[in-house]
This record gives structure tokens, sequence and C-alpha cells, in this order.
């Protein structure tokens, strides 16, 4: 057992009940050493493959504890955290449970909220990350270098599935009968002209939540009783896949609305038409006649949350929006497989020739 000089004990209970297996680290329920329930997120040791998730961990604990009080109040307290790493033991964290909330990604989904409901979420949701969250971050480095490093690495990483080569590589496509750049062929255009890149560090950077999907938000609705004196909206597992916690606060925006439109939740689970890539005459569409996409044209997730995105931040970067919308599908679609591949590979296609028609 260790203990964190600052917190408190860490728990050394069995695990209770597992929430996620992840491929570097589990998350999962503990009891803690009051007999309080807990959830423990932590490195699976020395054997799992490579330090990545090792450093997405440490990111993790620092982002937690390091917010300003008012980001803070918004975010689980770390209650415990620990790094054995170096000794060949493991990484982690842990927070407070919180029995009565459920991640808003299931919400949405079951359609276990309604309208009125949805939009006081947003009001909540807003009062945290665009009021609190997104302060100005002094001293805050490019992500321009970060943005291309990654995409052209996805590039060389995807050239290896003969499926997706050529499309890859290919200098136009046709995508529903639109002739477009190719993914790479866009990028290297994107690159050339500069402007997207230049509006990507031009604006205020900003505390960013990083990983900002409707998975990723505890909510308590309305009338569920609760003996705590627990938020009703909390905000967890922040910091992107790569790294990211510090940006222009589009970031979240396009993240946020790629679920709450119900984009993600589509391509995850492949409800779309993928075809023609042999040709590279292709058809790329998601199939919102999927019943279970129906909660997600039924209900709107994300109107009022992007109104006070733009009360707050100023108009939206159009050609900015669609260049990081671009880049996530580019650096997902490699950790994808089977039509989800493909299908990002093509929205990718979408978002960067239009990055090019939108900027100067």
């Amino acid at each position: 057992m260790s203990y964190d000089s600052a917190k408190g004990r860490r728990s050394d209970g069995v695990s209770l009940r597992v929430l996620k297996d992840g491929y570097w680290d589990v998350t999962e329920i503990v009891d803690g050493p009051a007999g309080e329930r807990r959830v423990r997120k932590q490195s699976k040791g020395v054997d799992a493959p490579g330090l990545w998730g090792v450093e997405a961990l440490r990111r993790e604990i620092w982002y937690l504890k390091s917010l300003s009080a008012a980001a803070a109040s918004h975010f689980p307290s770390v209650v415990a955290d620990w790094d054995e790493y170096d000794s060949g033991g493991k990484v982690g964290y842990e927070i407070p449970f919180y029995e009565r909330h459920r991640d808003a990604g299931t919400l949405a989904a079951e359609a276990l909220l309604g309208q009125d409901e949805i939009d006081l979420f947003q009001q909540k949701l807003s009062e945290a990350v665009v009021r609190d969250l997104h302060r100005p971050e002094p001293d805050a480095s490019s992500l321009v270098r970060h943005v291309q490093s990654a995409v052209h690495d996805a590039f060389s990483r995807l050239r290896e599935d003969d499926e997706v080569k050529r499309l890859i590589e290919a200098r136009e496509v046709s995508v529903n009968g639109e002739t477009l750049l190719g993914p790479a062929a866009a990028f290297e255009r994107l690159e050339e002209k500069g402007a997207a890149f230049r509006a990507l560090d031009a604006g205020v950077q900003v505390r960013i939540h990083g990983d900002f999907f409707l998975e990723n938000i505890l909510w308590r609705s309305r009338g569920t009783e609760s003996s705590d004196d627990s938020p009703q909206l909390i905000l967890i597992d922040p910091v992107s896949v790569a790294g990211v916690s510090v940006g222009p606060a589009l970031f979240d925006l396009v993240k946020y609305r790629s679920y709450a439109t119900g984009e993600l939740p589509a391509l995850r689970s492949e409800w779309l038409v993928v075809e023609g890539l042999e040709s590279l005459d292709c058809r790329y569409e998601i199939d919102w006649a999927t019943p279970q996409l129906r909660p997600f044209r039924e209900y709107d997730w994300h109107e009022k949350f992007g109104a006070a995105f733009v009360a707050e931040h100023g108009s939206i970067d159009p050609g900015l929006y669609h260049l990081l919308d671009g880049y996530f599908s580019i650096a997902m679609a490699v950790n994808t497989y089977g039509r989800q591949r493909p299908a990002r590979l093509l929205k990718a296609v979408q978002d960067f020739n239009r990055a090019l028609k939108l900027t100067t």
C-alpha cells in the first residue's frame, strides 16, 4: 500500500466491479479505506504494451491536480494517486464513486431524458466548460507541429493496410459524386496554404478537456435521490489520447458535437454505408434510419451548448473546425478496423477539402 501526502490513503481492497478493461489500463470500482466506494484507474503494469498508457495516466493525474478552483469544482477530486512504474509497479489514481450519476452517452443513446432536462444539462455543461474551464493558459505551446506530425504518422501507418493504401495515396477521389483531393494530397495542400494552421495558434489558447465526449460527462437526473453533496454534472477522463490539454477552445466543441449529433456513435458501431474503395468512386453516408440513432435525431444535445460557446468565444472559424475534425478522423482511423477505418478516412477527405475551400 502507498500513500499520497496531499490527498489521503490509497485503497487496497479487491475490485468490486470492472467498469472498463482498456488496452493499457483498467478502471474499476473498489472499496476505500473507510469502506466508501471509489473508482480506481490504473495501468496494467510493466507487461502492458509500451509506455503510452503510463504517460497518459501521468498526464491525467497532473491535469486533475492542477485545475483552477473554479474548474476543479466540476471534476472529481483525486483522493489517492501513485507512480510505482520505475520499480516494476503501476501508475494510477482513485476518485470518489458517484453512484447516482450516469454517463451522458448512455442517457442520450437510451433516450432517458426529456428535452427540458437535456437543455438543463447543456446549461450546466456550458457553465462548467465554457465559463470555468476554458480559461487562458499562459505560455501555451503550439499545436501546429503536433497536428502535422500526428496526421503524417497516421498516414504512414495506414499505408500498411492494403484496403485503404490506394485511397490515401490517390491524388483525387470521388466521394458521393464530388471530386475531391485525396486525404494525403488535401492535407499537404492545407500545409502549403498555411492559413488553417495559422488559425490553430492565432486565437487564445485555453485549458481544454481534450477528450470531450458525452461518455466523459456524468449527470445526476432530476428527481434522483442522493444523500451526497456532489454536483449534478461531473466531468471525467480528461486529456486527449494524444496528450492535448491546452489549445483552442474549438478543439473541445468539435469533439463534443461529433458524439452529440450521433455521428461518432454511428462510426463506432458501423451504422453507415461505405462503398467504392477499389474504384475510388466512393460513397460514404451515415445510416440515419438505424433505430439506435433515433434518440439523436429526436433530441438536441448540442445547440444550446454551441450557442453558449459562441457567446463566450466568438464566431466559429469553419476552416479550422474542419481541419480539427479531419485530424480527429485520421488519428482515430489508425486505432479502428472494419468499415469504420475507411469511413473515417472518407470523412477526413470531406473535412480537409472543406477546410481548403473555407480558408484563404
